[in-house]
């Protein structure tokens, strides 16, 4: 009998082993399921919860990409739909970094677009914009419940450039013809250039053709040019047409011949003089007579005069190239600018 319970908890005690065996080798299986489940659910979860765009917007690079400061560039835009339903569409956009001074500005025209369109964007820089690298973001979002939103992103660069200057004739010579011996002027502009500023002396570096009392030309003082403005320069030019007078010496009068007669009013009187009532009208005839030996004695021996032309311009249309040069010996960017004039020969009476 003791044998018999003996053998019955025994079989018990392996039955019990047995289960447990079975449950400790499932474990490993469970675990897996349940971590490949996670895994799923964390990386396919995001892709369930979005929706495909209804639009797409798509941007060219800029043209020209790269701008000195003050220059502009423009892209051209692309928004379409997704399906063959038409979308509405708002566009704006947004340029970084952002200057203290200089920043430039964007704009898309339209800003408000229905799909298919191509709208263009236009980058303005400014004479003080910083060289560097500009990134311009557009950005369009559509007329839904929630709205979706869709972004393009291109680069502007600004390159750095020396502050320079330019000259232009802003008033041509006028008169535009003269006669020699007439004058003529004209308004040359300075502009500042990327923030120049300083005096810039102006001058005529040649005229041409040149000729013996060909034309001349002149400028005032230095003109100062602030940084981003502008100043103006008066040219004088003046022609030749002077004439010399010069005296001629006339014949001697015959002064001797009047000194011999002084003496004659004396002896007049010596003689009349005894009648006391003559003598007041014999002193003025002595007076008188007097008087008109002496003048021509006198008179100025130049009694006439000659004029000759020293000088005149000749006829002809004469070139004058115009320059400029600051303290620094600078140039104008633009190079020398020309103005001309037509000089004729002085009308003869």
């Amino acid at each position: 009998m003791l044998n018999s319970i003996f053998e019955q908890s025994r079989s018990a005690g392996a039955s019990s082993a047995g289960v447990k065996s079975a449950k400790a080798g499932s474990m490993p299986a469970i675990r897996f399921a349940l971590l490949l489940f996670l895994v799923v659910v964390v990386v396919l979860a995001p892709a369930f919860g979005q929706t495909t765009p209804d639009f797409t917007l798509t941007a060219a690079a800029p043209s020209p990409f790269a701008v000195e400061p003050g220059g502009t560039s423009t892209s051209n835009l692309t928004v379409d739909s997704t399906s063959s339903s038409s979308v509405d569409v708002t566009l704006s956009c947004a340029v970084t970094p952002v200057q203290t001074a200089g920043t430039p500005t964007c704009a898309v025209s339209p800003q408000s677009v229905t799909t298919p369109a191509s709208p263009s964007l236009t980058i303005v820089t400014t004479g003080a914009t910083p060289a560097t690298v500009y990134t311009i973001t557009v950005t369009a979002t559509d007329s839904n419940t929630p709205p979706t939103t869709q972004t393009a992103i291109l680069n502007l660069s600004v390159i750095a450039v020396t502050a320079d200057y330019t000259l232009t004739v802003t008033t041509p010579v006028t008169p535009s013809s003269v006669t020699a011996g007439s004058g003529a002027t004209a308004v040359i502009t300075v502009t500042s250039l990327n923030g120049y500023a300083g005096a810039v002396t102006l001058s005529c570096s040649a005229i041409t053709p040149a000729v013996s009392f060909g034309p001349t030309c002149s400028f005032p003082a230095a003109v100062s040019v602030s940084s981003h403005g502008t100043q103006t320069g008066t040219l004088t030019i003046v022609t030749s047409g002077t004439t010399t007078t010069t005296p001629t010496t006339a014949a001697p009068h015959p002064r001797v011949f009047y000194a011999l007669l002084l003496p004659l009013p004396g002896l007049a009187l010596l003689t009349l003089g005894r009648g006391r009532k003559k003598l007041p009208a014999l002193t003025a005839l002595c007076l008188l007579a007097f008087a008109v030996l002496w003048l021509p004695s006198c008179g100025n021996s130049n009694s006439s005069r000659s004029t000759t032309a020293t000088g005149v311009t000749p006829n002809n249309t004469y070139t004058f190239t115009i320059t400029g040069s600051d303290t620094n010996s600078l140039a104008p960017s633009n190079g020398t600018q020309s103005v001309t004039l037509t000089v004729s020969s002085p009308s003869t009476t």
